[in-house]
């Protein structure tokens, strides 16, 4: 037993019509731990397998009773009692345990431990009865297969004091000791009568041969019914602790009773056998489902997580994109509308171009005026010039009268030369002025048919525009439903990793059940190979007998 372990006073209740059930190899290593024993303990599966049973034993139980446990399992005896045992925090749990040795092959290859929960009353009288041990030790009574039992004459005393109800063998001594009892009271009868001779010698032979045969068929009578009885408990002994390999061999007996008992037990034996396997392939069967299920769905999680990362990318691309188209829409609106301003402004510019040859067109008009003036201007100044020098030569011709109006005459001519000279220069500057506005009305012309290409250009630019603003709005609209679907769909794959990451769960929590299942149907031994065989100790006594009574 482990040492030095903390326990505390909590008690833990084991539920009721429930069963805790553990087997352990022939050095009392646990191999098998049903779901119950496992959570009353405290432990864990993994902790349970493969530890030594007295893992669970408490400090508090005395050493005798498993010393009297031990010694009946190695006589392939089965052993019943009360034991406290320790949980792993410390606590304690009673029960009412039978430990029972597992044969196969007529060979102990381990032992089932069964227990079921234990009632107040026989708590109280265990806590006592062990208190007495650990402080006074057995006094006069011995423990046999988990029973405190008197020593000596008092243990035959107490057999035969038992109900009839109780014990087959207790009553078939009783009915041997009546028959000796009839016997004896023959005799003295005989003897009290006063036969003599021959009479009382044949009388006495007669009593004593009718004794003896009366007890030799009363010994054959229970040995015929009490060793099948023996092996008829062994065998529900080991089928009730999972042995569904073992043979029922009815040949040692001619009772046809028996016999029919030993067959519906095979019977049994053999549904649960059927039943054992097919559950266990039902189970195989579903745990291989829930791995491949709980595969694929890791698989699918996998993918759907892969999935939502791609979408989460591309929503954010999309949204990039759509940025920028919008974006680009909202430029080309700009550009149309700068277009449609630029178009406006060549127009203005066509116009005032327009204008401005209309301008030099008029000025050009004005010009030929102007050199039509001049002209007359220079024809007048000629003629002045003309009438300068004839008044010039009147005036010589007056003599000294004359000479004031020559000198008037002189002026006049010089006048008339600087305007003649004026006239030449104006004339110049008019033909100049023609040739330049001539040059800038050709300029104009083309300056205007370059606007009206300009406004062209511009209409037609101002018109691709417009359809790369339409389109861009198109593109934008288009890109906010290709947004809102890549939206939805991260929203759905998001849900269905959701659903994906429940269905593991799910799978994940069938699996342990099932797991759970598969330990708990592996306490029935269905191996297809190995058929065990049960010989039973003849001399075992394996009546039912009360747990740790005072016998």
């Amino acid at each position: 037993m482990r040492e030095n372990q903390a326990i505390t006073s909590h008690e833990t209740q084991v539920p009721e019509k429930t069963y805790l059930i553990s087997k352990t190899d022939l050095k009392g290593r646990i191999i098998y731990a049903n779901p119950v024993f496992i959570e009353v303990s405290g432990y864990s599966h993994d902790e349970l397998i493969g530890a030594p049973h007295n893992i669970v034993r408490h400090p508090h139980m005395p050493a005798v009773i498993f010393q009297d446990l031990w010694q009946t399992l190695k006589q392939q005896r089965s052993w019943s009692g009360l034991i406290k045992n320790r949980r792993k925090d410390g606590g304690f749990y009673w029960v009412k345990a039978r430990v029972i040795p597992l044969i196969e092959n007529g060979r102990v290859n381990g032992y089932a431990s069964v227990r079921v929960r234990a009632q107040p009353k026989e708590i109280k009288e265990a806590e006592y009865l062990y208190h007495s041990i650990q402080q006074q030790g057995l006094r006069g009574f011995r423990l046999h297969e988990g029973q405190l039992q008197a020593r000596g004459w008092r243990s035959a005393l107490n057999t035969l004091l038992q109900p009839l109800n109780r014990s087959l063998r207790a009553s078939l001594l009783r009915f041997g000791i009546l028959t000796g009892s009839l016997v004896t009271l023959s005799v003295g009868l005989l003897l009290g009568s006063g036969a003599s001779g021959t009479y009382l010698t044949a009388g006495l032979a007669s009593l004593g041969v009718l004794s003896l045969a009366t007890l030799a068929y009363g010994w054959i009578v229970t040995q015929r019914m009490m060793q099948p009885l023996h092996s008829a408990t062994h065998i529900a002994q080991q089928i009730a602790t999972g042995n569904l390999l073992i043979d029922l061999n009815p040949q040692h007996t001619r009772s046809q009773e028996i016999a029919q008992l030993y067959f519906y037990m095979d019977m049994m034996r053999k549904s649960l056998l059927s039943l054992a396997r097919d559950v266990h392939q039902g189970i195989q069967a579903s745990l291989d489902v829930s791995t491949q299920i709980e595969d694929g769905n890791r698989q699918l999680s996998h993918r759907t997580a892969a999935q939502s990362g791609s979408l989460q990318r591309t929503a954010a691309n999309m949204e990039q994109l759509t940025m920028n188209v919008q974006q680009t829409a909202d430029n080309a609106r700009l550009a149309n509308q700068l277009a449609d301003q630029s178009l406006s402004t060549a127009r203005r510019g066509g116009e005032v171009v327009q204008d401005m040859v209309s301008t030099m067109q008029d000025i050009h008009n004005s010009s030929e005026r102007i050199g039509d003036i001049v002209s007359i201007i220079e024809g007048l100044a000629f003629q002045t010039n003309i009438l300068a020098l004839n008044a010039a030569v009147e005036s010589a011709r007056a003599g000294e009268a004359g000479k004031g109006f020559a000198v008037v005459a002189g002026e006049v001519r010089s006048l008339a030369q600087k305007s003649a000279q004026a006239a030449g220069e104006i004339k110049n500057l008019v033909e100049d002025s023609l040739k330049r506005m001539a040059t800038g009305a050709h300029h104009a012309k083309r300056a205007g048919s370059t606007m009206d290409e300009i406004m062209q250009s511009v209409s037609d630019v101002t018109h691709l525009i417009s359809e790369i603003s339409t389109a861009s709005n198109e593109q934008a609209s288009g890109l906010a439903q290709i947004n809102d679907a890549v939206s939805t769909m991260d929203s759905d794959t998001n849900d269905n990793a959701d659903l994906a990451r429940n269905l593991g769960v799910t799978v994940h929590e069938l699996s342990r059940q099932a797991q759970e299942l598969k330990l708990s149907i592996q306490l029935l031994n269905t191996g297809s190979t190995g058929r065990s065989t049960y010989a039973p100790d003849p001399n075992a006594t394996q009546e039912p007998v009360p747990l740790l009574k005072v016998a």
